[in-house]
């Protein structure tokens, strides 16, 4: 898997670089480019903003995380791990792969019907509302204006009509989250590959 940066942030999967280095020697190297490497939990970070973040619809990405939509609440959470997603929810289910309802897990993300459904060919499939699985049952989401951020019951979410679950970092990879110095430009996860290579032979 390939990620997009968000800023500063970059996740990679150092399998996926194809190198013949290990991925502890991987970050030793980077360490010593001014790389650091930060551990982000989606779930624990989503729950800290449950009763605490508004929720205005249209929310700019610079309100983030005190103002969300239930979108920019994902993008924000997601970017927060180096990954980057699409603004809308009907653009967030095209990433990552699709997963059966029976083997959610946390961090999945779950797509309902909404107020406004959004779709590209088949009105029944709009995607109006979207929320990140804690895998206890629960899905925390923006959910309105009166009720900002909360976590609600998997079987009262979907009730508004399922639209389908997506893994954006699929089972087997092992994603870490790394910090890139001021003075590196990293926009792909791959550019981490050819920084590596970039260490002089001993």
């Amino acid at each position: 898997m390939t990620y997009c940066a968000v800023g500063n942030r970059c996740a990679v999967d150092f399998t996926d670089l194809q190198l013949t280095i290990p991925p502890d020697k991987c970050l030793e190297i980077l360490r010593q480019k001014g790389f650091r490497e930060i551990k982000v939990n989606l779930v624990e970070l989503a729950r800290k903003c449950v009763s605490v973040s508004k929720y205005r619809r249209g929310a700019r990405l610079d309100e983030s995380p005190q103002v969300f939509d239930c979108s920019s609440f994902i993008k924000w959470l997601y970017g927060q791990k180096g990954i980057w997603l699409p603004r809308r929810g009907i653009q967030q289910r095209e990433f990552g792969v699709p997963v059966n309802r029976e083997k959610i897990k946390a961090e999945d993300l779950v797509f309902v019907s909404g107020y406004i459904d959004y779709y590209s060919t088949n009105p029944k499939d709009g995607v109006g509302h979207i929320g990140i699985a804690t895998g206890d049952g629960t899905i925390i989401h923006a959910a309105n204006s009166k009720l900002g951020v909360i976590e609600s019951s998997f079987e009262d979410f979907v009730s508004k009509g399922f639209r389908g679950i997506r893994r954006i970092v699929p089972d087997g990879h092992l994603v870490h989250t790394l910090i890139t110095p001021d003075e590196r430009g990293v926009e792909w996860s791959d550019d981490i590959r050819w920084i590596i290579l970039q260490e002089p032979r001993k």
